[in-house]
C-alpha cells in the first residue's frame, strides 16, 4: 500500500443528498445504486457529514416528511492527498465503512468518496501477514435463525451496531446471510416496531424470505490469502468461518484491511 493516495482509487463522481432533501430520496438512492452510506453536503456542496442506511432504515413510511439534515453523522476529513495508509487507518479506528473526500481549496466542497471495499481492492499482496483465519477472524459473533421476524433482527441491528448476522441451524451449521442491505433493497418488507418485552406488533416477515444463500464459509486453518481470494471471486465481503461444519467466527473485509494495516505499518 506505500505511497498510494486517495486520489487514485477513490470514487470521483459520489452519489449524495443534499441536507434539506427528504429522507425517503436517501433511501431510494441507497436501493437504487446499492450503497449503506452517502455523503450529505449543504447548499454549496460543501461536506457536513454522512447518512447511512441504519438512519434511513430506522424511519418509517409514514414520516417522509423527514428530511437528512437530522440525521447526518460528522467524519473525520480527509482530502486526495490523503495516502490511501492513513484512510485506512481512520477507517479502522472509527469504525466508518466510507470517507467523503474534499476538496481543502474550495472549502471542503465534496471530491469523491472512498470506502473500506476500495482500500480492500487494492491491498498489495505483500502487505499481507501469514497466518491462518482463525488469527484474524471475529470469534463472538450474532446469528439468528430463518425463523426470526425481520423487525427482531432489524432492532437487534440498530441495538448492537451490526451490519448482518449469520442465519444458522439449531446445529449452529451456517445457511445464509441477513444483511441490512438486504432488509432496505427487498422495498416491500415494512419493518415493524416491537415493544421493550419483544411483542411483535402487527405482522412481520421472517428472515427466510430475504436472506442470501447459500452461505459462504471457509475453514478456521485456511490462510488470510485464501480468505481474500474467495472475498475478491465471489464478491463478498464476510465469510462464514466454520470447524468444520459449525459456524465458529466470521472474517470481513475490516479483519482484513486491520490484519494488513497492523501487520505491515
Amino acid at each position: 500500500m506505500d505511497k498510494l493516495t486517495v486520489r487514485a482509487i477513490m470514487e470521483k463522481h459520489p452519489v449524495y443528498v443534499e441536507a434539506f432533501d427528504f429522507i425517503t430520496r436517501a433511501r431510494q438512492l441507497m436501493r437504487d445504486f446499492h450503497h449503506r452510506t452517502l455523503p450529505v453536503v449543504d447548499e454549496k456542496n460543501r461536506v457536513i457529514g454522512i447518512i447511512t442506511e441504519k438512519d434511513v432504515l430506522n424511519i418509517t413510511s409514514t414520516k417522509s416528511n423527514i428530511t437528512v439534515n437530522g440525521y447526518v453523522i460528522e467524519t473525520p476529513i480527509i482530502s486526495a492527498k490523503t495516502d490511501m495508509k492513513q484512510a485506512a487507518r481512520i477507517m479502522i479506528e472509527t469504525g466508518f465503512i466510507c470517507l467523503p473526500v474534499v476538496d481543502t481549496a474550495r472549502g471542503n466542497t465534496l471530491n469523491g468518496i472512498i470506502s473500506i471495499t476500495d482500500i480492500f481492492n487494492n491491498l498489495d499482496p505483500s502487505d499481507i501477514p501469514e497466518g491462518t483465519v482463525s488469527k484474524f477472524m471475529s470469534e463472538n459473533v450474532k446469528t439468528c435463525t430463518p425463523d426470526d421476524s425481520l423487525s427482531r433482527i432489524w432492532m437487534n441491528m440498530i441495538r448492537e451496531g451490526f451490519s448482518g448476522y449469520p442465519v444458522v441451524d439449531k446445529q449452529n451449521r451456517p445457511k445464509g446471510m441477513i444483511t441490512r442491505y438486504d432488509i432496505l433493497s427487498s422495498g416491500g418488507v415494512r419493518i415493524e416496531r416491537e415493544d421493550e418485552h419483544g411483542t411483535r406488533i402487527g405482522t412481520s416477515s421472517r428472515v427466510a424470505r430475504i436472506m442470501s444463500t447459500p452461505p459462504f464459509t471457509i475453514t478456521t486453518d485456511a490462510s488470510l490469502k485464501k480468505a481474500i481470494e474467495m472475498m475478491t471471486r465471489l464478491d463478498v465481503h464476510r465469510l462464514c468461518v466454520v470447524d468444520p461444519e459449525k459456524l465458529v467466527g466470521i472474517i470481513d473485509i475490516h479483519d482484513i484491511v486491520r490484519a494488513c494495516i497492523d501487520g505491515r505499518i
